[in-house]
C-alpha cells in the first residue's frame, strides 16, 4: 500500500491543454515604440530626452523598483511628417527577407489576424512593427527577440536599409540608448544589446 497515496500526500497531475498561442508573436502594451526607429532630425532630442529620463529613473529607483514613471515628450519631427510611403518600407523587408507576420497575440485583446492585424514584418518571434495613416509610415518600432545567427541577420539587414534609405536612429526608451542606423556596426550594437 502506498502511504502517501492513502493520506492524501502524492502529487497529483494536473492535465491541461498546450497554449494555442505558442508559436504567435506576442504584443505587450510595454513594448509599445520602446525600441524605435526615429528621423535622424531628432538626435538632439534624443539625447536630452534619454538623459532626463535617466536621471529621472535614478531618482525614483527605491532598490527594487521605481517609485513613479514619466512619459517620453513629444518628438519634434514625427515619423509621419517625413511622408515615408508604406509600400517603400513593404519593398524594402521582402529585399531582405523579412515576411509580413500574419497572426499576434495582443495583451488584453487577444488573437489577432487577417485585416485586424497590425502590419509586422519579421517571424514568430520579432518583428519590425509599422503604424500606417492612410498609405504613410506614422510609427515604427521593433519587438520581441531573435534566436538565431540568421534571424540576426535579416534584422540588421533590414534596420541597416531603414536606416540609410531614410536616415534614422534607434531608440531603446527603455536603456536611454540611441543607435545610428546608417552605419553596419552600429546596427549589430543594437541588435546584439536589444533583440
Amino acid at each position: 500500500m502506498n502511504l502517501l497515496k492513502f493520506l492524501g500526500l502524492q502529487k497529483k497531475t494536473i492535465e491541461s491543454e498546450p497554449y494555442p498561442y505558442k508559436d504567435i508573436l506576442h504584443l505587450w502594451e510595454d513594448d509599445y515604440l520602446m525600441l524605435e526607429l526615429l528621423p535622424h532630425e531628432n538626435l538632439e532630442f534624443i539625447k536630452t530626452e534619454t538623459n532626463r529620463i535617466n536621471d529621472f529613473a535614478q531618482e525614483h529607483f527605491d532598490g527594487s523598483g521605481f517609485t513613479d514613471i514619466t512619459p517620453i515628450a513629444d518628438k519634434p519631427i514625427k515619423t509621419i511628417e517625413k511622408l515615408i510611403d508604406i509600400s517603400e518600407i513593404e519593398t524594402i523587408m521582402a529585399k531582405v527577407g523579412l515576411e509580413k507576420v500574419h497572426q499576434f497575440h495582443m495583451q488584453g485583446v487577444g488573437l489577432l489576424q487577417g485585416d485586424k492585424a497590425p502590419l509586422g514584418f519579421g517571424i514568430n518571434k520579432f518583428a519590425i512593427m509599422c503604424e500606417k495613416q492612410t498609405d504613410l509610415l506614422e510609427n515604427i518600432w521593433v519587438t520581441g527577440h531573435t534566436n538565431t545567427e540568421e534571424e540576426k541577420e535579416k534584422l540588421i539587414n533590414a534596420l541597416l536599409s531603414l536606416g540609410q534609405t531614410f536616415n534614422f536612429i534607434a531608440v531603446n526608451w527603455y536603456q536611454g540608448n540611441f543607435y545610428n542606423l546608417v552605419e553596419r556596426h552600429s546596427v549589430e550594437e543594437f541588435v546584439k544589446n536589444n533583440c
